[in-house]
């Protein structure tokens, strides 16, 4: 039987969202609005990749296209006059609102990220500089140009919220202890109210824009959790330990007048493709959404989910639609939409902006065309190994002794098993970044390919003089390569304690545990490893093993099914 179709769309894109920390702040009734959401629909965890930071996943969840194929994985651009921040003419893909466009449905979107300027979309959109806050007070902010559609601008502009107007009394919740604060001293209280004027200024173009635009599909990006994460989550003790506790009150406040605004008849979907390493979230409720949930699904999945919904279909999309969110029922090819590129660079206003005192746009130099291919080898490292060497040999035509991107390329041949190149990039990487352990790391590795295990060691242990968490899991992978995992589990340790939360660390302490029968230990990680990544599926395969060498077969067998094909949806609550 067909579900009942939706009415209306809106999607909350939230920067610092995970699948762990709203599934903790659901349980801790710290989310009511989240929970709400989750109890009448849906809810899984989406598989992004890291970076989680910059523009490159946003632009994947709203085109369903790598980084690779829609163009956008950095800040910045190349634009004939030099380099200037990424716009609407570096996406290679079109994303959901302009292909719904051009299909008739009406659209509109506030604060995504990379989609500047908003007055060109076809629609109602408002771009993220609309935002940022210029001047001493809103008296003194003039509203960027072209950030919204040219008959919204009145209405818009005494809706922004300037940092002067965030007061005591709001910042409260957040600093219980504020009073006690010097506040003409305090760097860390201005920070939190530039965040959160930014944040209510997105929050009220988003309302006016469900309640006096209405289009059938809204768009809306908040980065305020992980700003106040980012910002905040180390401080522990003093006046600033409740922070990211308020953060969450307040960001669950703001999904739940949104969910509101957009009215019982919309699919509202709150979405993250992950933050740090672990995975993200989806939330949806709303008509069409299947009541009994979904296990999870890859983040290029949603935008085929949402042109479902519509009746709409890309069948050359990477992603597959959500069953949980995609209505059944005959769909129509959706349609193309070419981007234009940017108007040409006028060298003469140029030249009159930077008389004026302008700074000058960056120059396109070697380093910035390195910098920006080693992104996107980062990017593409675990899904598509061949791809990341491509980026990473393209980075070293602009600069040979880029470190960056001979330590992505050395990963690349680690990958695809290709141990050759690795002693002379060892020798690049030592020469270009001493201070880091990533050329004894790719000494190391080739020594572990040759089968001379022995003679890598001392190189593995010069590579942990190297902190960066990232780095420290890819040396361990080698200590286990080696043959010695009780080194491996030393360094998941030292891991674990950097980041706590870390699933890799508890993944790579579970295999450790096994590989000296310590069954019981092995178990502990491996389960915290699956409650934190459901869908890490590695994790459900050393699971099985551990449980049949400790006779629970039945058990086993699940955890076996469940590292082939997931785990079981999430109930409705």
């Amino acid at each position: 039987m067909a579900r009942e179709s939706m009415t209306r769309l809106l999607l909350i894109g939230a920067a610092g969202l995970d699948w762990p920390g709203v599934n903790a702040r659901i349980e801790a009734g710290e989310a009511p609005n989240l929970a709400a959401l989750r109890a009448r629909g849906a809810a899984g965890w989406l598989r992004g990749w890291p970076p989680f930071e910059g523009p490159a996943p946003w632009t994947t969840l709203v085109t369903g296209r790598y980084p690779e194929a829609h163009g956008v994985w950095r800040t910045q651009e190349a634009w004939a006059a030099g380099a200037r921040p990424v716009s609407r003419a570096s996406w290679r893909a079109a994303p959901l609102w302009a292909r719904l466009a051009e299909a008739g449905v009406s659209t509109g979107s506030v604060g995504w990220p990379a989609a500047r300027p908003g007055a060109a979309w076809a629609g109602d959109h408002v771009d993220r500089d609309f935002a940022v806050a210029t001047g001493r007070s809103h008296d003194d902010w003039a509203l960027p140009l072209d950030c919204a559609p040219p008959d919204a601008r009145e209405a818009l502009r005494d809706l922004r919220v300037h940092p002067s107007e965030i007061t005591g009394d709001m910042l409260a919740p957040l600093v219980p202890g504020l009073s006690q604060l010097d506040q003409s001293r305090d760097t860390a209280l201005p920070h939190l109210a530039v965040a959160m004027a930014q944040a209510a200024s997105i929050q009220a173009a988003a309302a006016w824009l469900l309640t006096e635009r209405r289009p059938a599909a809204v768009f809306v990006h908040h980065e305020w959790l992980a700003v106040a994460a980012g910002a905040f989550e180390r401080h522990t003790q003093g006046p600033f330990a409740r922070v990211v506790d308020g953060a969450w009150r307040f960001f669950d406040g703001l999904v739940g007048r949104l969910a509101e605004l957009a009215g019982p008849d919309a699919l509202v979907v709150v979405a993250s493709p992950g933050w740090r390493q672990n995975p993200g979230v989806a939330i949806a409720a709303g008509p069409g959404v299947a009541p009994d949930g979904f296990q999870g699904a890859e983040a290029v999945d949603l935008a085929p989910s949402l042109l479902a919904a519509f009746g709409l279909e890309d069948r050359t999309l990477p992603g597959q639609a959500i069953p949980a969110l995609a209505p059944e029922g005959p769909r129509r090819p959706a349609p193309e939409v070419a981007i234009p590129p940017a108007p040409p660079a006028d060298f003469d206003l140029l030249r009159e902006a930077i008389a004026a005192g302008h700074p000058a746009p960056p120059p396109l130099t070697p380093d910035w065309w390195a910098g920006g291919f080693s992104e996107l080898a980062f990017t593409t490292l675990q899904r598509d190994a061949r791809t990341a060497l491509a980026a990473a040999d393209a980075a070293l035509e602009r600069k040979p002794d880029h470190a960056p991107a001979l330590d992505a390329k050395a990963v690349a041949h680690v990958l695809l098993d290709e141990p050759d190149p690795l002693p002379d990039l060892a020798a690049a990487l030592r020469k270009a970044a001493p201070q880091q352990g990533w050329g004894d790391l790719a000494e190391a590795a080739w020594l572990v390919m040759q089968e001379r295990s022995t003679e890598a060691g001392p190189h593995i242990r010069a590579a942990e003089r190297d902190r960066d968490p990232d780095f420290l899991a890819r040396v361990a992978a080698v200590w286990f390569a080696a043959g010695q995992p009780a080194e491996a589990a030393r360094v998941f340790q030292d891991l674990l304690a950097l980041d706590a939360g870390s699933v890799t660390a508890r993944v790579g302490l579970g295999a450790a545990a096994a590989a000296r029968r310590d069954f019981r230990a092995a178990e502990q990680h491996l389960v915290a490893a699956v409650r934190l990544d459901p869908g890490r599926r590695p994790a459900w395969a050393q699971l099985a093993d551990v449980y049949r060498k400790t006779g629970r077969v039945a058990e086993g067998d699940r955890a076996a099914r469940l590292a082939e094909s997931g785990p079981p949806p999430v109930p409705a609550r």
